[in-house]
């Protein structure tokens, strides 16, 4: 009886500690990227090298944020990243200049925490492959 006590106090301590972790993305994997600024879109397939799909995927994964938000995105100035892993759909982030950005397994807005880069990086990105056009 006892084992069985303490057997379910460390499973439901494991479970609360994995299971509150609610503000971070699924985290994904991927071959190649297409990215887009406005309303422009650039295929990343062979003219991004691994290197930085593998930093941008690493900035992804990493995204954390404070919550649901009301606010909207300006698609003026938002970034589309659409992840591709074995020629399918791995995850998509939008995402502003204000860091309100919008994932493809939710229907909500959520504000990113404002420690991460991810849009800035993602810009610079964009511009090189834009270059390649």
């Amino acid at each position: 009886m006892r084992k069985l006590l303490f057997v379910s106090i460390i499973l439901t301590v494991f479970l609360i500690v994995s299971g509150c972790n609610n503000n971070s993305v699924k985290q994904i994997k991927a071959d190649y990227f297409d990215i887009g600024f406005g309303q422009s879109l650039y295929e990343g397939y062979n003219k991004v090298d691994k290197e930085t799909v593998q930093s941008l995927v690493k900035a992804y994964n990493q995204i954390e944020y404070s919550g649901k938000t009301n606010q909207q995105i300006n698609y003026e100035k938002v970034i589309t990243i659409t992840f591709i892993y074995n020629d399918q759909i791995s995850g998509t982030l939008v995402i502003d200049d204000k860091g309100i950005f919008h994932l493809s397994d939710s229907a909500e807005n959520y504000q990113i925490e404002p420690n991460n880069d991810i849009y800035e990086q993602a810009i610079e990105i964009y511009n090189d492959v834009k270059k390649q056009y």
